[in-house]
């Protein structure tokens, strides 16, 4: 049940008002009447909020401590991220965690280029297509990642899949020009943190990633010895 609770928390948060009984029912592979309970359940007790439509969204006894988590994440890493833009020679560097099926950004370290990758913190990205969401796909078991993936399309879950596999061997995902055309990325994820999945990204302008490819590569994978982890 509480691992129902947990993926139906994270659905709701990957789309805030978005979502009713019905969405998430077939996102988690839940009868109605199950869903129900367990909605009915998480709204008691503050944890999810519902309209006059029946969308759901987080509940202001869950927001208060999701902003605080993430404050204190985004606190543990900076120092870690800095370094990645520093041996980057100012690159952005993004840190982000996996919420639902989306990578949510908490902390930024902004290039110092004029032609550059920016998101903003709180934007939300989708796993199949990003590399902070393919790293933090490869960083989940065969059981997690397979409900995740079982919500993509065919052809899109059998190629991640694939791919899921390379970057557990040689700890890196890359996006290149896919989630956006002209921008490449490169990133690392791990469980830390109060078991939550964290990446660290280095998106740039495709051209200036396939001459800094190697230098990116070379200080995530430092980032990926930081203490920062194990805090």
């Amino acid at each position: 049940m509480l691992r129902r609770a947990a993926a139906a928390l994270d659905e709701i948060a990957a789309e805030p008002g978005n979502l009713r009984l019905v969405d998430l029912g077939e996102r988690l592979g839940l009868a109605k009447s199950t869903a129900r309970r367990l909605l009915v359940g998480l709204t008691e007790v503050g944890l999810v909020s519902v309209d006059a439509a029946g969308r759901y969204s987080l509940g202001e006894r869950l927001l208060s401590l999701g902003s605080a988590t993430g404050a204190h994440i985004a606190a543990l890493f900076r120092p870690t991220i800095e370094r990645v833009a520093a041996a980057t020679d100012g690159e952005t560097v993004d840190l982000s965690v996996l919420r639902g099926q989306r990578m949510l950004f908490i902390d930024q370290v902004e290039s110092s280029h004029r032609l550059r990758a920016v998101s903003a913190v709180g934007v939300r990205f989708p796993v199949h297509d990003t590399a902070n969401g393919k790293a933090a796909l490869a960083a989940l078991n065969d059981i997690d990642a397979g409900a995740l993936l079982s919500r993509l399309e065919p052809a899109t879950a059998d190629s991640l899949r694939r791919e899921i596999a390379e970057i557990r061997s040689s700890g890196i995902a890359f996006d290149r020009d896919e989630h956006t055309p002209g921008i490449s990325a490169a990133a690392i994820a791990r469980r830390a943190v109060g078991d939550n999945i964290i990446a660290i990204s280095v998106p740039t302008p495709t051209e200036r990633f396939a001459e800094k490819e190697q230098q990116i590569l070379a200080a995530l994978h430092v980032a990926a010895d930081s203490p920062a982890w194990t805090r």
